[in-house]
């Protein structure tokens, strides 16, 4: 048998990828929102789909480079029959990136979600928000009349404020699962995007099951509380800048232990922002050691810091000595954490228009005060602050809710922070913006996040059928798990790769490299994965 010139190609993990993508019903629904109206070969479905197997490929290739890097793909078995490299170029790309900016990329994967919304669907739900920055290089058009969104420059999150933005907000389950994405103007402001997703999100997911909404800090305030009513259930940080917080932070209270032995809690009530509302002050012991240790590493470097500032605010000297001492009060009473270890006022004389050099003759010289003073810790102040630190304080406007259940509710909170990390991170194409106009950069984003449903998904599936079927396979270390991740299930698929051979004029089609568990793997997942192996 001789093998097909050029039928060598890689089929990898993206069998995985193209399986949870059809049982996702991607493609479909997208086909039925945006169909093409004329003649076309790949449909906007299928150039989302190619997109997806890019972006999760494992790769740092640009949207310019698509058809090099389906150069080494099985394109028809993965994307559909017909599908070559040279048809998944730039402009075909392009042109679906405008009718996903068209359709509006909200819209288009909140659809999607709702298809898929029964599966998600599994006890208390608990949703986490937050957004980030995502950076953009190059110049962009910025028609704001046509304009989705403006990439301007805002608070980075990158701390890349030389460069224009857009904000990225991001739902997810308590799964990591994302069930709601929308790309905004990068000046957007956290605290009116917040509480308008969350009132967008009660639209559409209209369950009977207890929903909490979750969110860090800069949910609370008094107006978004009382907007949110208190039918809205939601937990989230208090910020430490209430008034009524640093007072409780500051409080002796009798701990009561938490069922997770690292913390203990204390509950008051609340009504801010007229609400009925939980508190639980939380302490950490982990957390309160950690702090500590990163206050001693620092506290020289502060107290540089604050003998230098202090100085700069007492250089211009004073009229009298009683100013002299009044500016040095005023200075100490906003910083406790010091006292003077020695202070020295001096007097002197100067020209009143403030020039330097010798005085002409008869000219009336003004007195003037100058001081000297050196900063030392306050021990006493230092070990009060240390003392109260690892505390935290949750709030939730569910006075019901137990306290264990409210911290391990918000700890979840993690899951979206970890879609943010998968998004920017450096192993997935899907980080990267090049392109010049902002009606697709606001669609691409949309793509980054059908990467972390497919990914995050994916992870979901495998876990929960290892669960139920109580089976494990091994994890990076060569031992048994029911918890792998993606990105592990991934690796093991590398090799697998597809060749054509010629028997006798016929095309026999051969799989290589597909091991029995790999084939165990596949058949965890389900069938739409496995017919992308046979």
């Amino acid at each position: 048998m001789s093998i097909v010139a050029d039928s060598n190609v890689t089929i990898a993990h993206l069998g995985i990828v193209s399986g949870i993508i059809d049982k996702l019903g991607i493609c479909e629904y997208i086909d039925r929102l945006i169909p093409k109206k004329r003649s076309h070969i790949v449909t906007h479905g299928e150039a989302v789909k190619a997109l997806l197997l890019n972006c999760l490929g494992f790769t740092e290739r640009r949207l310019y480079l698509m058809p090099e890097y389906f150069d080494d793909v099985a394109t028809e078995r993965l994307i559909g029959e017909g599908i070559e490299a040279k048809h998944l170029n730039q402009y075909l790309f392009g042109e679906t990136l405008d009718a996903i900016a068209a359709a509006g990329p909200t819209e288009l994967f909140t659809g999607i979600i709702l298809e898929i919304l029964d599966n998600l669907l599994h006890g208390v739900l608990r949703l986490h928000y937050d957004t980030t920055t995502i950076s953009v290089t190059g110049e962009y058009d910025q028609e704001l009349n046509t304009r989705l969104i403006k990439l301007v420059r805002g608070h980075s999150k990158d701390h890349r404020n030389d460069l224009k933005q857009l904000v990225l907000c991001l739902v997810t389950d308590q799964r990591g699962i994302p069930v709601f994405m929308e790309p905004l103007s990068g000046n957007a402001s956290d605290k009116k995007t917040l509480i308008r997703t969350i009132q967008e999100v009660r639209k559409n997911f209209n369950t009977g099951e207890k929903v909490y909404h979750m969110a860090d800090s800069a949910l609370y305030a008094a107006k978004m509380v009382q907007d949110l009513g208190s039918h809205c259930y939601w937990i989230t940080h208090v910020p430490e800048t209430i008034k009524e917080v640093k007072t409780i932070l500051k409080s002796d209270v009798e701990w009561i232990p938490c069922s997770d032995a690292r913390y203990k809690y204390a509950a008051f009530d609340s009504k801010y922002g007229g609400i009925d509302q939980k508190w639980f002050l939380f302490h950490s012991e982990e957390r309160h050691k950690a702090s500590i240790k990163r206050d001693i590493e620092k506290i020289e470097e502060k107290l540089a810091k604050s003998q230098t500032a202090l100085n700069k605010s007492l250089v211009n000297g004073f009229a009298c000595e009683n100013d002299a001492r009044l500016a040095v009060e005023r200075w100490m009473s906003k910083h406790k954490r010091y006292i003077l270890s020695d202070i020295e006022i001096t007097s002197g004389n100067k020209k009143p228009s403030g020039k330097v050099g010798r005085p002409k003759k008869g000219e009336v010289l003004e007195k003037w005060y100058s001081v000297s003073c050196k900063l030392a810790l306050n021990q006493e102040i230092i070990q009060k602050e240390q003392a109260i630190m690892g505390r935290f304080i949750l709030a939730s406007n569910d006075t019901t809710v137990d306290p264990n259940t409210c911290l391990e509710y918000y700890k979840e909170q993690n899951a979206v922070e970890r879609g943010f990390r998968f998004i920017k991170g450096n192993s997935f194409h899907a980080s990267e913006v090049y392109l010049e106009n902002s009606n697709r950069v606001a669609a691409l984003s949309m793509i980054m996040v059908l990467c972390l449903l497919v990914y995050s998904f994916t992870e979901w599936v495998v876990r929960e059928t290892l669960k139920i079927e109580k089976k494990q396979i091994r994890d990076q270390k060569g031992k048994p798990t029911q918890r792998p991740s993606a990105k592990w299930l991934f690796f093991m698929f590398r090799r697998v790769r597809q060749i054509k051979e010629i028997d006798n004029s016929r095309i026999i089609v051969r799989i290589l490299n597909f091991t029995d568990e790999l084939r165990d793997i596949v058949r965890l997942i389900g069938p739409h994965v496995e017919k992308y192996y046979a």
